[in-house]
């Protein structure tokens, strides 16, 4: 007996000819999350499924196993996922006419038995994938249910709606058994549908926002813009930095940005300006816009949630759009507030999003206008701004990049360009 990971597509099904681009793609991320783990082990598509092939000499234990089964159910792209035990065909001969089921019993009955719950209901779901095994797959799920019923306190079968499921599944190159499917987060592979450039804020939203683009599928980036300079050594204990790097451990290949808002903030410190917030924003659209080709970015995504703070209104939304070319998407736009928090937590961004944090937008305004239009934007912004391009420059050549890999920093530098 060995063991093997099953992985199910979630969408993929649907994707016609450009199916087999995707699954390639979720089996490289797979992969990929694997050996930064530590495992390099083989990840194979075979019809409707991934399978990864874990070794047969007894060097990984269960619940390891399992708790990389854990792991994997974060990455996009999966629907579910299960631990499973594999008997070779090669090795025990299944497809025989005198095949010895006796492993396969005394499997499910351990399995059984440890599941058990009280006052809780059992099914057995067998699919014969190759039709020369020589039992039909309701008889063999009739002979194993009567083993659980036999060798077990398992007594309630409930075919509609167990409570507990055993799954066997028969191919042609041998058979595997499982109890436990575990959820996937659904979507598409990540780096499958593009590259986006996310707005990153020191609050719960704008990293929910770029996760939810990884689960479409799209790789991401970061920028944030801050009022402080970090030296290197200390920065990854930084609230942005760990925000980041938590992202990146379902979402794989990610770098941020960091960028200091004090040219911007400088320009305008002598005056008293209604509109300092939405100018803010439209710069930060600039500056991202200018950092788009660098990155291969084909949008800029922001956390923007309609109606949540006085600058995200429709109107001065409108105004951050007409700011640059560069196309801006919004994914939270109808989301409640408390869905994101939520959301948030089960992403494991919850505490590091609640830290305190001096927010950019909030500091520069503390009483923001709720509606704004471009054309007043703009001559505000030719009379007291009038290098503008200056500022974008500086402000990027004083960047700090931070370069991710699922989790793992891998590069850390200054910018600094002449």
């Amino acid at each position: 007996m060995q063991y093997r990971i099953i992985v199910q597509f979630a969408e993929l099904a649907l994707k016609g000819k450009n199916r087999h681009r995707f699954i390639k793609r979720l089996r490289k991320n797979i992969a990929d999350k694997l050996k930064i783990m530590g495992f390099d082990w083989p990840v194979k598509a075979i019809h409707d499924r991934i399978y990864v092939h874990l070794p047969g000499d007894d060097t990984i234990e269960e619940q390891t196993a399992r708790g990389v089964v854990k792991e994997l159910a974060r990455l996009p792209g999966i629907a579910w996922l299960s631990f499973v035990y594999w008997f070779s065909e090669q090795q025990f001969n299944f497809l025989s006419q005198q095949a010895d089921l006796t492993l396969i019993h005394n499997l499910v009955k351990r399995i059984a038995k440890e599941q058990y719950k009280p006052n809780q209901s059992f099914a057995v779901r067998v699919k014969r994938r190759d039709k020369q095994f020589s039992t039909s797959s309701q008889d063999f799920e009739q002979q194993i249910a009567t083993t659980i019923l036999q060798n077990s306190q398992w007594q309630r079968v409930n075919l509609t709606k167990p409570d507990q499921t055993f799954y066997v599944d028969i191919a042609s190159d041998g058979i595997s058994v499982h109890s436990d499917k575990i959820l996937g987060v659904g979507g598409l592979p990540v780096g499958s549908t593009g590259q986006v450039l996310t707005l990153l804020s020191g609050g719960f939203d704008s990293p929910v926002a770029a996760w939810l683009m990884a689960k479409r599928g799209c790789q991401t980036d970061f920028i944030h813009f801050t009022a402080s300079h970090q030296p290197l050594e200390d920065i990854e204990q930084d609230k942005i930095v760990r925000t980041a790097k938590i992202v990146s451990e379902s979402s794989g290949y990610v770098r941020l940005y960091k960028v200091p808002y004090t040219y911007f903030d400088m320009a305008l410190m002598e005056l008293d300006l209604d509109y300092d917030l939405i100018l803010f924003r439209r710069f930060m659209a600039r500056v991202a816009a200018q950092l788009m080709p660098e990155v291969e970015g084909q949008a800029l995504v922001t956390g923007d949630n309609l109606g949540q703070v006085a600058s995200q209104t429709l109107e001065n939304m409108e105004s951050m759009n007409k700011s640059t070319d560069a196309m801006i998407l919004r994914p939270l736009l109808s989301y409640n507030k408390h869905d994101i928090i939520a959301l948030s937590a089960d992403l494991g961004l919850f505490d590091v999003c609640r830290e305190p944090h001096k927010d950019c937008c909030a500091l520069i305004s503390k009483n923001p206008r709720t509606k704004s239009r471009s054309y007043v934007l703009e001559n505000m912004e030719q009379e007291h701004l009038s290098d503008y391009q200056s500022l974008i420059d500086s402000t990027l050549n004083d960047a700090v990049i931070l370069t991710f890999y699922f989790g793992r920093l891998v590069d850390k530098q200054k910018v600094h360009k002449v």
